[in-house]
């Protein structure tokens, strides 16, 4: 009697410490899976929300402002904004030069691809930031004259107004679109043509980086204004230098560019 109260005692501890351990495997289970991610684990969400934090503050990088003022032609003033519509020699019979334009080969240079839009201003014409942001470098260029490069936070992007002097600000500096922060340079103006070369472009990743079309990242404040302008604005040229093949319209991917592909230079 005594053997078999024994056993049925030794029994009854067995099921308590199963059951025991039931519960804390249990309990176990529940806490971790409710337990909060953090640096150590959960790495799968820290990426996927740090990706679309990055994409976010990416998507806001836009440009708010062409560099230079640009606007409808008007014959009374041979203006259109800051442009001067004039017979002077200009390279390739264009003071508003496309993205991507096929710029022909020259004794010392290769045919290439303009990457970046290129503009012919009258000297002293105003510069203005493209976007929102702060001046990551303002390097000084084998012509004499400067880049002023900026970026805006949280984007890979940067967005550049190469060819000024007078420069108006530093790296670091905090600018707003639309800001002046230098003036068009003087280099190609060597024709006597009084008008300086002026470009904008996006730099993207890489060593070195390529650039893209900046008409592809305007902010929508500008957008569908700024497309009519530049369509409006290389037909009116054409129309002042009777010349309506300076523009192939065919070409076109998006007022402003004849390509889309990235381009390195």
């Amino acid at each position: 009697m005594v053997k078999q109260t024994q056993r049925g005692f030794a029994i009854f501890e067995l099921l308590i410490a199963v059951f025991v351990i039931v519960i804390i495997a249990v309990a176990g289970f529940f806490f971790v899976k409710n337990k909060p991610a953090n640096k150590d684990d959960g790495k799968t969400t820290s990426i996927s929300t740090t990706s679309s934090e990055t994409n976010t503050k990416t998507d806001s990088a836009k440009i708010k402002h062409l560099g230079v003022n640009l606007d409808y032609y008007d014959p009374a003033t041979k203006k259109a904004g800051d442009f001067l519509f004039t017979n002077a020699e200009v390279f390739a019979n264009q003071i508003f030069m496309n993205y991507g334009y096929l710029i022909p080969a020259s004794p010392d240079y290769p045919a290439k691809r303009n990457p970046q839009p290129t503009f012919f201003l009258p000297l002293g014409t105003k510069v203005h930031s493209l976007v929102d942001g702060k001046v990551f470098r303002v390097p000084k260029l084998y012509s004499d004259d400067y880049s002023v490069q900026v970026q805006t936070e949280g984007s890979e992007l940067i967005f550049e107004a190469e060819h000024v002097v007078n420069v108006k600000v530093k790296e670091g500096d905090t600018v707003k679109a639309g800001d002046i922060i230098a003036e068009v340079s003087p280099f190609g103006s060597q024709s006597g043509s009084g008008l300086g070369l002026f470009e904008i472009g996006i730099l993207k990743g890489g060593n070195p980086p390529s650039h893209i079309c900046p008409f592809d990242y305007l902010d929508d404040s500008i957008k569908d204004d700024l497309l009519k302008k530049i369509t409006a604005f290389q037909k009116s040229w054409e129309e002042y230098k009777g010349n309506s093949n300076i523009y192939d319209e065919s070409q076109v991917v998006i007022p402003g560019c004849v390509s889309r592909d990235p381009i390195e230079g």
